[in-house]
């Protein structure tokens, strides 16, 4: 936990004074503690046999109060007073501690989600969208509450130092019965910690289960009830949503454990000082200054038990987000340091080869080919033959095993990458539509375009043909991806967020298999006469599309057919 929270940025200052006020107000709270005892004494007329009985450092305590004070009733306003003060200390801590750990919170939230926009595609791709969104959506917000439980733990730690010092000047003997006691109970509270990381990891385990339930059930909606097999879903949710009842309910018993453990051990230690102190003959002054002592360190201790078990309890998860925001995990790539203000000449892949995993075969093999610059290449080769895999890495997706891409000359790797892919528009035949308006999903390729520039492309990728019949053109919203399109609709959105951009690189990947031929047609040529002088480069598994174009490279198991 420790590592975890130095990732996350927080004031300098923070920790110390939450520590100082949490210190203040112990010390408020025992010194009111030590007005009570002065106060009862000087209330029955008896305030020099307090001091008498007491002694030592304590007792010295009770003769200055008693000489500060004066009357009973002076005492009785400094002891209200050091109640307001021990509140406003309180508040003022919980205010801190509120303000510190919502800036954690907020800090957390948007590393986590700078790391899914930055981090290695290959490295997303390794995590279950469940697992990526439980770490963003659930379990930063724990990183929060670990450092609240820390501080609380700190300040529990010292605020228990206060009030061991106070029992120390009250009696060495019932001080040193207090900790014996206080580390028998500790030690038996600290069995319930091994039992609580089990359950944290099987309750993490289960909401993932749960959440892989609830995507599965809101994407596959549409086929799960073309199937009929709605029961067999529900099902499967209702047995993992009983598992997580019974885990919950586990943990909860086990937090419950902690009140009356707690209690009950310290009612049997207050009993063995009263009973030492009967039988030794300690004054009443001392055993009731001890029992009030003890009474109110009691919470103190309670509190730090139940963060210990808190943070055992989600260590597992916490375990998730440091995974995250570790710095081994290093940014997309190189960033690139070389200009590329347009594709001049073309792009040639030299003796490139990919694999997507250690051990797994290679889905390209020493390609080698040229894409002339302002040309049409079509790019031809049976499904898995390693065409959109190429798309990848033009890019920037992932980084070739071997080989090099050069763009005019210059290797793909050292050009700018924010640079390079404004000169790229991409449509493929799987379109990601997002929850929005119509031109919200248009506007997710150049959020900065004019609204006249999304029109524009609209109409040449043909989206207009279909939108004017919706109820509110432009302005309908999609909703969950785009279920209620059809294929072609969802095509033509694609294509027009890549021709929104105006690229010099146009790639087309498989982007209209799902058109009818006419409405193909129509913007093949659309598309021909705008991008005239640009690049575009056709994906296709089809020989007839290659007819139109310039240069032809056929795909056949990874590498380039002759």
């Amino acid at each position: 936990m420790s590592a975890l929270l130095r990732l996350t940025p927080k004031p300098a200052w923070a920790t110390p004074a939450l520590i100082g006020l949490g210190l203040a107000t112990s010390l408020a709270e025992t010194m009111g503690i030590t007005l009570i005892v002065a106060f009862v004494y000087s209330a029955l007329g008896r305030a020099g046999d307090a001091t008498a009985a007491v002694g030592g450092l304590l007792g010295q305590a009770l003769d200055r109060a008693g000489a500060v004070f004066g009357s009973p009733a002076l005492m009785a306003l400094g002891i209200l007073l050091l109640i307001l003060a021990r509140a406003f200390l309180a508040y003022a801590n919980h205010a801190i501690s509120a303000r510190v750990s919502e800036s954690i919170s907020e800090s957390v939230r948007n590393r986590i989600h700078e790391r899914y926009l930055t981090a290695p595609y290959a490295f997303m791709q390794q995590h279950e969208q469940a697992q990526l969104m439980e770490v963003l959506g659930s379990e930063s917000w724990l990183v929060a509450d670990s450092y609240r439980s820390f501080t609380r733990i700190l300040i529990g730690a010292c605020s228990i130092a206060v009030f061991a010092i106070f029992l120390l000047a009250l009696s060495w003997q019932i001080t040193l019965t207090a900790v014996v006691g206080s580390i028998v109970m500790t030690m038996l509270l600290r069995r319930l910690s091994r039992p609580a990381q089990a359950l944290g990891r099987q309750v993490k385990r289960v909401h993932q289960e749960l959440g892989e339930q609830m995507l599965m059930t809101i994407e596959g909606l549409r086929t799960i009830r073309a199937y009929g097999q709605e029961g067999t879903h529900q099902e499967r949710f209702v047995r993992s949503s009983a598992e997580a009842r019974r885990l919950s309910m586990a943990l909860t018993r086990l937090s419950a454990l902690l009140d009356p453990i707690t209690e009950v051990g310290y009612l049997a230690i207050l009993f063995v000082i009263v009973a030492a102190a009967v039988h030794g003959g300690t004054s009443l002054a001392t055993v009731l200054a001890a029992a009030a002592l003890l009474y109110r360190l009691q919470p103190h201790a309670r509190e730090i038990e139940g963060h210990l078990l808190f943070l055992a309890q989600i260590e597992p998860p916490l375990r998730s987000v440091r995974s995250m925001l570790q710095r081994e995990v290093s940014t997309h790539g190189s960033q690139g340091h070389l200009p590329v203000p347009a594709l001049r000449q073309g792009i040639r892949f030299e003796g490139v080869s990919f694999g997507y995993a250690d051990g797994l075969p290679l889905v390209l093999d020493n390609v080698s080919f040229e894409i002339p610059a302002g040309r049409t290449t079509a790019l031809v080769g049976a499904s898995g033959s390693g065409k959109t895999t190429l798309i990848h890495l033009l890019l920037r997706l992932y980084e070739p095993v071997a080989g090099m891409i050069r763009v005019d000359r210059m290797p793909l790797q050292d050009l700018r990458r924010s640079e390079w892919l404004g000169l790229l528009g991409v449509a493929g035949q799987d379109v990601d539509l997002i929850e929005g308006t119509v031109i919200d999903n248009i506007l997710m390729a150049d959020a900065k375009a004019s609204k006249n520039d999304v029109l524009d492309a609209a109409r040449m990728a043909g989206v207009a043909d279909f939108v004017d019949s919706l109820p509110e053109g432009y302005e309908t919203w999609i909703g969950q991806h785009g279920h209620r399109f059809s294929g072609g609709q969802r095509q033509r959105l694609g294509l027009a967020r890549a021709l929104l951009r105006k690229p010099q690189l146009l790639i087309l990947d498989e982007a209209m298999n799902a058109l009818d031929n006419e409405l193909e047609h129509r913007i093949r040529e659309a598309i021909a006469e705008r991008f005239s002088k640009s690049t575009v480069l056709i994906i296709s598994h089809r020989t007839e599309t290659a007819c139109s174009a310039d240069h032809v490279v056929h795909l056949k198991g990874g590498g380039v057919a002759l």
